[in-house]
């Protein structure tokens, strides 16, 4: 894995075996994970949108909207309770938002509160189903600790990806969109 430290040579060898990767699943294949993974039509054709975003890195073209589409899609596959955990409590936060009179004030504090829960509570599950054993419900400072794994976990790749990209200052950003 890059990070922030590895010398230039090794990120634009990771990204080229990333870009490598990356061209071995179509666009439409990502596109039909998306739709079975229950997203909109609407919300996975925007993301897939996504593939088209490229930088050119070391004299390179480099297809990093496809990249983060895949990792963000492996990360889902990874963590699939709290990808259901996100969308349950993003679900309450919108049924909040339908009560008369205060739900447009409450819906974005019950959305984010339920995002929030909802993440650590199926990022406790995946971890209880992959067999931590130290998965203790009723201690608060675990959940933060949880917190914290699941943000390093998720961003992780994605931020060594954007420094390696933006690190290059003859760098382009082109789309087709």
């Amino acid at each position: 894995m890059i990070d922030s430290s590895t010398p230039t040579a090794l990120v634009a060898l990771e990204l080229d075996i990333l870009d490598a990767e990356s061209e071995s699943i179509s666009s439409s294949d990502l596109y039909a994970w998306l739709r079975e993974a229950g997203l909109p039509s609407e919300v996975s054709m925007r993301l897939t949108k996504l593939v088209e975003a490229t930088r050119v890195f070391a004299g390179k073209v480099i297809r990093i909207g496809k990249i983060l589409l895949i990792k963000i899609i492996e990360f889902a596959k990874t963590h699939p309770n709290l990808a259901t955990g996100i969308a349950v409590g993003a679900a309450i936060g919108a049924l909040v938002g339908l009560v008369p009179i205060m739900g447009s004030f409450l819906a974005p504090i019950a959305i984010a509160a339920g995002v929030g829960l909802g993440a650590v509570a199926g990022y406790r599950l995946d971890r209880q189903e992959a067999g931590d054993s130290r998965i203790n419900h009723s201690q608060p400072l675990l959940i933060a600790e949880d917190i914290i794994q699941l943000a390093r976990d998720f961003f992780r790749l994605l931020a060594a990806i954007f420094n390696a990209v933006f690190s290059d200052g003859s760098s382009t950003t082109t789309s087709n969109s």
